[in-house]
């Protein structure tokens, strides 16, 4: 893993795109009584996608762009935007490794490309929830019953997002960024 200007700014760009979005989705759609959580995190759309196309360097800028939504903007405590944005960082890390280990397109070529993305976007979803939702009530910022509600809402919130973002943007861009030299399955 080489730190390089390309992958900073794959990063930066990454980060620049989802804080928008991720202010957007807190306000757009929240949830009540869960700190900074939204029913459709729109950035994790993108931030799954610029993961599978360069690897930790997508990842690393949806974690900067959430935590910076989470913390600084809307003043949560220091465990949850860190929380949230540790969170961020896994979940697009899981759904590339699933796609590595499955040996899947992320052009989304083949009916198993597409199953590998769904069942890939559905684990790391499910990973990530039970992390960000687990820590939180460890730390007391949530209550045992909305745990639950966090864990399935981060999981369909997140689901949803990346499947009906990201999908169309693996479909149609994937074909001209496999041609950049910083593409993540080109190493």
């Amino acid at each position: 893993m080489e730190i390089n200007v390309k992958n900073i700014v794959i990063t930066g760009v990454t980060a620049g795109l989802c804080l928008p979005l991720a202010l957007f989705a807190i306000i757009l759609v929240p949830i009540p009584g869960l700190p900074a959580a939204s029913g459709f995190w729109i950035p994790a759309g993108f931030y799954f996608v610029m993961t599978l196309w360069f690897g930790i360097w997508g990842a690393l800028g949806g974690h900067i762009a959430t935590t910076l939504a989470m913390g600084y903007f809307f003043g949560y405590t220091l465990q949850v935007w860190a929380d949230g944005g540790l969170g961020d960082f896994i979940a697009p890390l899981v759904c590339f490794m699933i796609f590595k280990i499955a040996k899947a397109d992320p052009e989304l070529k083949t009916r198993r490309d597409y199953a590998v993305w769904v069942v890939a976007v559905l684990i790391s979803s499910l990973v990530c929830g039970l992390w960000v939702h687990t820590v939180n009530l460890f730390f007391g910022v949530i209550t045992w019953p909305f745990w639950w509600v966090g864990v399935l809402t981060y999981f369909i919130g997140d689901s949803l997002a990346v499947l009906i973002v990201g999908t169309p943007l693996l479909k149609t861009l994937t074909g001209y960024v496999k041609t950049s030299p910083m593409y993540a399955w080109s190493e």
